[in-house]
């Protein structure tokens, strides 16, 4: 499919609304997603010994079961939006307190937690920015900020498989016009400068395909048909795609099961920073200097991209 065949898979864009929606279906691809991406986003998990830890956006819970089996010296604590997500985590995780609240206005003291994560969460989120200095409000002093998180330039077949680039750059706009950022991962570091976190340190996820490890290579063919997929539904209702592409992307991937020469590769950003341990500066008056105030993300066009600037 060329460019000039846009149209036929977007129409006009009618409004936001979120990209992946709710129910069985969703919450049992997020623990199948969790189970295929944990050998990359849990490998070297840079978490310390135990403590209490908190996830931001737990979804269904499927990271805190995963961290449950590999970290059993920690106490568990997962917020999310979803009434049913977090029905769906009580489910899944019994051993983990899990409540309904919003990321950015938590219900809990400053210094609560030993580590604070999110995985997959804020390319979802309005302002980054002002969740993570909520994150940081509830770490201790010393404690660990741990974010994997999309940059979802990085997504791409070799050879290039238009029908499937058209619907992830799609799926990308729409996102972004729900005021999210599928290109976050970039902007880590400098949301962790700016919020003035130490120890700032990224590290590149790749999620890559191998024509020699053919099991590992469905797997992610599934991962990545499924995720294009659970967005079929919001992309139509709000005119980012149109009754009956999801067929065609379907037989797109069914092709390419069977085309063992057909690479993937999608990279992520872990970053891993901490609350610092020393008190803020304190002026001539015996009261804290706050830190400086956070502007919101620029407006003007990245230079290399076209899309807006990402920090």
């Amino acid at each position: 499919m060329s460019g000039t065949e846009w149209p036929h898979i977007l129409g006009r864009v009618s409004g936001p609304e979120y990209i992946h929606g709710f129910g069985a279906v969703e919450e049992q691809r997020l623990r199948d997603q969790a189970k295929t991406l944990a050998p990359v986003v849990f490998e070297d998990y840079p978490l310390p010994s135990g403590g209490r830890l908190l996830e931001l956006g737990c979804g269904v819970g499927a990271e805190l079961e995963l961290l449950a089996e590999s970290h059993p010296r920690w106490d568990l604590v997962g917020v999310d939006i979803s009434d049913s997500h977090v029905a769906a985590a009580h489910a899944h995780v019994p051993g983990a307190v899990v409540t309904r609240a919003d990321a950015a206005r938590l219900p809990f003291p400053d210094d609560a937690f030993d580590a604070v994560i999110t995985v997959w969460l804020l390319e979802h989120v309005p302002d980054p920015v002002a969740l993570l200095a909520e994150a940081r409000r509830v770490l201790r002093p010393g404690g660990v900020l741990i974010c994997s998180e999309v940059d979802n330039d990085t997504f791409r077949f070799t050879p290039d498989q238009p029908l499937i680039s058209q619907w992830w750059d799609s799926f990308c706009h729409h996102q972004m016009t729900a005021g999210g950022d599928p290109y976050v991962g970039r902007r880590l570091a400098r949301i962790a400068d700016l919020l003035a976190f130490v120890d700032i340190e990224t590290r590149d996820l790749a999620v890559v395909s191998s024509r020699e490890r053919s099991q590992e290579r469905d797997e992610l063919l599934a991962y990545v048909r499924d995720l294009l997929l659970s967005g079929a539904e919001s992309m139509i209702a709000t005119g980012h795609a149109v009754p009956g592409s999801t067929q065609a992307l379907e037989e797109v991937f069914d092709r390419l099961t069977g085309e063992s020469e057909v690479e993937f590769e999608y990279h992520a950003v872990r970053l891993t920073c901490r609350k610092p341990v020393s008190r803020p500066p304190v002026r001539d008056d015996g009261v804290a200097e706050a830190p400086p105030p956070v502007e919101g993300r620029p407006d003007r066009p990245d230079e290399d991209s076209g899309r807006p600037a990402q920090w």
